[in-house]
């Protein structure tokens, strides 16, 4: 069976894992790293690169890479974002032809989905890579409080990337999932992820594999990424007064801000101060008289705990809201799941466990946990194992627009999924032909606050009073996020449907062209991954022979049964190695280092 795959696609770092022999873990990418920054960049030249490429190109250039993108993926491009933006992210965001945001970035623009494709396609070659064959089906993760939009251009990036999802799961469902089968964690568990670029809340009932969300919360616009911003602020004002106001304005000296506060903030987490260093501060535009300064100064834990301190209001309001939604106090939480990056931050801890009485909960690496839990999600779907159940809830509210520009939620956020809702509304005025019924996605009142999703279109309508002609609509919201609406006249029968899912921002040409750019890329790749393995394998069976010895010796010095098997597999292992080498089977070569890599790990 084809290998299936969990994926975490974060702000700030990504992680894919699978599960082989009952066990997940998290599978290391071309450079051995766990974790890949989730930055694209293109160098001068007009080369790609992913990650740590990517990360290292942006000391140089900030220009060139675009980090952070998962912030602005399937939402439509305002003043107020792209303003907001500039604080944040090097790059502009640029209004695409239907409204959605799309990047400048090293002379190009781009749609995010597009970014999102390179980070999944770059993960997707580690798999591979690891697997030693082709890897398509996925679970992603998304942060709880993405609205529809953002989930389906997620998914319209994993097409792109060659990938068929099995599955969108909540991050704080994946951490839950991954967090239960090492700590066995039941009862009441609130889920506090905190990652680079949003925070999300989650309350779940864990007991004997089912895993049912009661309430989730969040705030899109609070991450790793707001707490660096707070530390670029203070640097600014530290920037002599001659200097500052070029430096606000140019992207290359801002972008080397925020390195320097987010290494700062990084090494705050284990020690308690942090030294900073910033050069070459001033206008990088051309033309300009070449003047630049440097920045060196210090940064305190407890000073950086100051800065951070309205951001930390912001999560304690968040967490509040959502206990206030699942009608629970903090006494009623039983365990703390951290979440994100973020979380290794003192200050997130302190503020966790003096909030709830109690440290978080243990065992996982924070940064892992999601992708750990996608990927037993992966592997149950692909096995229908049935092991683990999944109850989520409405991540959003569900309504219908009516006269005077308000709405009528079906569907309240955090209700239970599937779910299905239905009600009557009259026609506007009598002697209308149509009835328009739009669907909106939102938590506001008014509807000009929400996002549209479709309509639905009722025609041949006969409206002499408008109390003779109900119209029944009704919702139905599938574990998948996929909502159908139907419309019927009561009075004849007439219906119409539509099912609102697999929304794009761009327009099929584009797709089909980034799917073939993306597959040009990825072949080639695969192609100098494939010579790489070649010139490298030799080198595993090397240490396969070195073993080979170390175990005959032991098994001589200490005979037994099984010191005898342990022998003839690893020289079964080496001979398999030897005839992959021969035959180029790179598929082979790749399972023969795994099993060796094991009797590695034990020797």
């Amino acid at each position: 069976m084809e290998p299936v795959i969990g994926i975490d696609l974060g702000t700030t770092y990504s992680a894919v894992a699978t599960v082989e022999n009952g066990r997940p873990f998290v599978i290391p990418n071309r450079q051995g790293s766990r974790l890949t920054p989730s930055v694209v960049g293109f160098t001068a030249l007009g080369d790609r690169v992913v990650g740590e490429r990517a990360q290292m190109l942006g000391d140089e250039a900030p220009d060139r890479v675009a980090p952070a993108t998962k912030r602005y993926i399937g939402k439509r491009w305002t003043t107020e974002l792209a303003t907001a933006a500039k604080a944040v992210v090097p790059y502009s965001l640029i209004q695409g032809p239907s409204g959605e945001v799309r990047i400048k970035l090293a002379g190009r623009t781009m749609p995010l989905t597009q970014v999102s494709a390179m980070l999944l396609g770059e993960l997707k070659l580690d798999a591979e890579a690891h697997f030693g064959r082709s890897v398509s089906r996925c679970v992603i993760t998304v942060p709880a409080n993405f609205d529809d939009g953002q989930r389906q251009a997620t998914r319209e990036a994993a097409r792109i990337a060659g990938l068929e999802v099995l599955r969108i799961v909540n991050e704080p469902t994946a951490a839950a999932i991954a967090y239960g089968l090492v700590n066995s964690v039941r009862g009441r568990v609130l889920v506090f992820d905190l990652g680079g670029g949003t925070f999300d809340v989650s309350i779940l009932e864990m007991e004997n594999g089912v895993f049912e969300v009661k309430a989730t919360g969040g705030d899109p616009q609070l991450g790793g990424d707001d707490f660096d911003a707070c530390i670029v602020q203070w640097l600014v004002a530290q920037v002599p007064d001659l200097y500052r106001e070029a430096v606000l304005k140019d992207r290359v000296s801002m972008q080397r801000l925020r390195y320097a506060a987010e290494r700062a903030k990084r090494t705050l987490s284990d020690q308690p101060e942090a030294f900073l260093s910033a050069t070459e501060l001033g206008d990088h535009s051309e033309g300009n008289d070449g003047r630049f300064c440097q920045l060196d100064t210090a940064l305190t834990r407890d000073f950086f705990e100051t800065l951070a301190e309205p951001l930390s209001k912001r999560c304690l309001e968040v967490v509040r809201r959502t206990l206030g939604e699942a009608k629970l106090e903090p006494e009623n939480i039983e365990a703390v799941m951290l979440v994100g990056g973020m979380t290794r931050v003192p200050l997130v801890r302190k503020l966790v466990q003096e909030f709830f009485s109690r440290p978080a909960v243990s065992g996982l690496n924070p940064d892992e946990a999601v992708a750990l839990g996608a990927a037993v999600h992966a592997a149950e779907l692909a096995n229908r194992a049935g092991a683990t159940t999944l109850i989520d809830v409405a991540t959003h509210s569900l309504s219908v627009g009516v006269l005077g520009g308000t709405v009528r939620k079906l569907i309240p956020r955090n209700t239970a999924v599937p779910s299905s809702s239905k009600e009557v509304f009259l026609p506007n005025r009598a002697g209308q032909t149509t009835a328009r019924i739009p669907v909106f996605q939102g938590e506001s009142e008014w509807a000009d606050e929400c996002t549209k999703l479709g309509e639905v279109v009722l025609g041949d309508l006969t409206v002499e009073r408008r109390a003779d002609v109900p119209i029944e609509v009704t919702f139905e919201l599938s574990n998948e996020g996929t909502l159908s609406v139907r419309a019927v006249d009561t009075t004849t029968g007439i219906a119409e449907a539509i099912r609102i899912d697999a929304r794009t921002t761009l327009q099929p040409q584009e797709v089909d062209k980034l799917v073939q750019e993306q597959a040009d890329y990825a072949s080639r790749q695969a192609e100098k991954d494939k010579a790489l393995v070649l010139k490298q394998f030799p080198r595993v069976l090397d240490k396969a022979e070195r073993l080979v010895r170390i175990l005959e010796t032991s098994a001589e010095e200490n005979p037994s049964p099984e010191a005898d098997a342990v022998v003839g597999q690893v020289k079964t292992l080496l001979t398999q190695g030897r005839i992959a080498v021969k035959l180029s089977d790179t598929t082979q070569m790749a399972e023969v280092t795994r099993l060796l890599e094991s009797f590695l790990a034990l020797a």
